[in-house]
């Protein structure tokens, strides 16, 4: 029974509690700026907590401070509710202007991280195509060195086929002049021939008339 009534205690508590609605006590503050130290001075104007104050002077007989606001507005106020650093209100604002300025920090990181991937990609691509470039200058090179060993060999090949026909030239010269000398040779031997031929005509015919005189006059 005793644990039974603790069970329900637990059950109530838990239930009253989340019942309850809960309320916060609010930082702001307002305070009066006045043209004089004292509160028998007029208000120039109610700063809220949190806000910059430039420090003038002192009066600590009294309790005020002159200050500057960020307008140029000067006047004084209780020294009490003065602080050095920025209250919770002020600090919660720059914290979350840090956090903002965090957040915009890592959005551009993000933003360039995401370009650095991207030019990252696009050097593997320009990598991946300066491979196929090169295995296609590499086929280029091999092309061009059996180019070139071929025209070597055909250059060696045309240097003989010149130097042979040179060579043929020469030949072809000398059968010529020797085709040429033998020519004047058999025309000399014609020319030596007919010439012979002609003397032993005309020997022929100086003689064969005596010859056949002799033989009349025996006949008689």
């Amino acid at each position: 029974m005793k644990k039974l009534f603790i069970v329900f205690a637990l059950i109530f508590t838990a239930t009253a509690a989340q019942a309850v609605e809960k309320r916060y006590v609010t930082d702001s503050l307002w305070l009066q700026l006045r043209s004089g130290p004292g509160q028998e001075y007029r208000i120039l104007k109610a700063l809220q907590s949190g806000e910059h104050l430039i420090f003038i002077e002192e009066n600590a007989d009294v309790g005020y401070t002159k200050v500057r606001t960020d307008k140029g507005l000067e006047g004084w106020v209780l020294t009490r509710f003065l602080v050095d650093e920025p209250v919770a209100k002020e600090k919660l604002i720059l914290a979350n202007r840090e956090l903002e300025k965090v957040k915009a920090e890592l959005e551009t990181t993000k933003t360039q991280k995401a370009e650095y991937q991207a030019e990252v990609e696009k050097l593997k691509s320009e990598r991946s195509g300066l491979g196929r470039e090169n295995t296609d200058l590499e086929d280029e090179l091999n092309r061009i060195k059996t180019i070139s060993e071929n025209a070597l060999a055909l250059d060696e090949k045309v240097k003989k086929l010149t130097q042979r026909n040179q060579d043929l030239e020469i030949k072809l010269e000398t059968l010529t002049a020797e085709n040429e000398s033998l020519s004047d040779h058999r025309q000399r031997t014609f020319l030596l021939y007919g010439g012979g031929l002609v003397v032993l005509g005309i020997v022929a015919g100086l003689i064969l008339p005596s010859i056949r005189g002799r033989k009349s006059s025996g006949w008689a």
